[in-house]
């Protein structure tokens, strides 16, 4: 057979052996998962990958031991084009858009401010009537010569009947107003809507289309601060994307030891690049969209605050890895980072015209990792039929059991049908020769790995990817690289 095509996916090296190792979600040393080491990667075959329950870290890629591991990570994928944010992801939107345009005076404070001046107004308006009335009471009492408290009720009706309609209406309403805490609406002004606007393009620019390279404004030109985004390929060879590189980095480095308390020494500028800018996809173009991974960066006054690190695919938005500047996020008052880029990553999604917006893993046993679960509607990877599920249907069987396959809940979208699984179909790389798991057997060779590894990856990828096999792997498996 032929030598491998380098345009095709193809595989380095197998990492199956199941250790367990330190969780970062419970702290425990629970977490089993299984892996490899990829070369090259097409768009097609990772996307096929996530439909699987895979998910990559640099050029590993690995699936959770789902029914072993002390954390089960479901995939999770959100439908962007029927995505409507909820109340508090939108007062997330407006709080950070309220920080870039007033600085470091918060918006809400601003607000809190004017509303109770507001009630304070009104509550002095209806002093004032009431001061009005008494004074207007005592003038019709000294004319009839009598005290107030004497004063008859059909005395008290008459005095009512010379108020005016629209004094009485004005005072019942600011009364009300100052008993529900709400703010006093301006006479003549328009009336706002009782329900605000659900959809991303209400909330946020809609300059936030595919444009590699370039710095797209999204603040207004009288705000406090300049709020920038710009698309960069996550390329080591890619002039554009390191002339910020070391400014990205930096920023990556106070994130790891800041939030997750990483050791100066793990958080080094070779395991960044490694670890989130040496993708193994290969870059293609198709409908006018370049496809591969990239970086989204958010840029305030022209420094990096914030990367979203995500991958274009066929059909989804895949979210990698988020880092960002806590000093900067820190400023503001609860500016959540995390749901604020997933947002715009989900416009992003939309206005590439993709379907599915990829959000990583799941996990419902890790309390600060549930907000993924508002994104809706939102559907779950089973991981033993590898359909998809609504998420709000699961939830009941995740909280009675950490593991659930998801069995006897409908399945969202056409049925998934699996093909027959042919292990001699497996694809071969041995020697710099293309060749096949049957061939190569019928030389007198066997391995449980690779029939493994055709287990985990399905008859369609194993035809799809490329295994580079050959006597040493099984030996040395276990000299491979232990970091990503």
């Amino acid at each position: 057979m032929s030598t491998p095509d380098p345009l095709q996916s193809t595989i380095s090296s197998l990492d199956l052996s199941i250790s367990p190792t330190h969780c970062g979600y419970c702290g425990g040393q629970g977490s089993l998962s299984q892996g490899m080491w990829v070369e090259r990667l097409t768009v097609s075959d990772y996307q096929a990958l996530l439909d699987r329950g895979w998910r990559r870290s640099g050029r590993y890629v690995y699936k959770p031991c789902m029914s072993l591991t002390c954390c089960p990570l479901y995939t999770i994928r959100c439908k962007a084009g029927e995505y409507q944010p909820t109340k508090s992801q939108r007062k997330v939107v407006k709080r950070v858009q309220n920080f870039v345009k007033n600085g470091t005076k918060s918006k809400e404070d601003e607000l809190a401010t004017a509303k109770t001046t507001k009630n304070e107004a009104a509550s002095n308006n209806v002093g004032e009537v009431n001061k009005s009335l008494k004074r207007k009471e005592k003038e019709l009492t000294e004319e009839n010569g009598k005290e107030t408290s004497n004063v008859e009720p059909s005395q008290f009706k008459r005095v009512e009947g010379q108020r005016k309609a629209k004094t009485l209406r004005r005072e019942k309403y600011l009364e009300k107003l100052i008993k529900s805490g709400k703010e006093e609406e301006l006479e003549g002004e328009a009336a706002v809507p009782k329900n605000k606007p659900k959809h991303i393009s209400a909330l946020i620019p809609d300059q936030n289309f595919f444009a590699l390279n370039q710095k797209i404004l999204q603040s207004e030109t009288d705000s406090a601060h300049k709020f920038e985004l710009r698309l960069v390929k996550a390329d080591l060879t890619d002039k554009h994307f390191m002339r910020s590189f070391h400014a990205s980095y930096r920023v990556y480095r106070q994130y790891q030891t800041v939030v997750h308390n990483d050791k100066p020494q793990d958080c080094g500028i070779q395991t960044f690049a490694g670890f989130l800018c040496d993708s193994p996809l290969i870059y293609e173009t198709k409908e006018n969209k370049v496809l591969g991974a990239f970086h989204q960066q958010y840029l305030v006054d022209g420094l990096i605050v914030a990367v979203g690190v995500v991958d274009i695919l066929p059909h989804s938005l895949s979210s990698v890895y988020l880092y960002y500047d806590p000093v900067w996020w820190g400023k503001g008052p609860n500016l959540s980072p995390g749901t604020y880029t997933a947002i715009r990553e989900v416009q992003l999604t939309q206005q590439l015209d993709l379907p599915f917006y990829y959000m990583g893993f799941y996990i419902h046993s890790c309390p600060k990792m549930r907000y993924k679960g508002r994104f809706l509607p939102s559907d779950l990877l089973s991981p033993t039929l590898l359909s998809w599920h609504n998420i709000e249907h699961c939830l009941p069987q995740m909280e009675a059991a950490k593991y659930s396959t998801f069995a006897d809940i409908p399945v969202t979208g056409p049925a998934i049908a699996l093909p027959s699984m042919e292990v001699g179909r497996v694809r071969l790389c041995v020697r710099d020769r293309l060749t096949s798991y049957e061939e190569w057997k019928g030389e007198g060779a066997h391995s449980e790995e690779v029939e493994q590894y055709h287990a985990l990856v399905g008859q369609h990828l194993a035809e799809s990817l490329v295994l580079r096999w050959g006597e040493s792997n099984g030996e040395n498996d276990s000299d491979s690289e232990e970091d990503n």
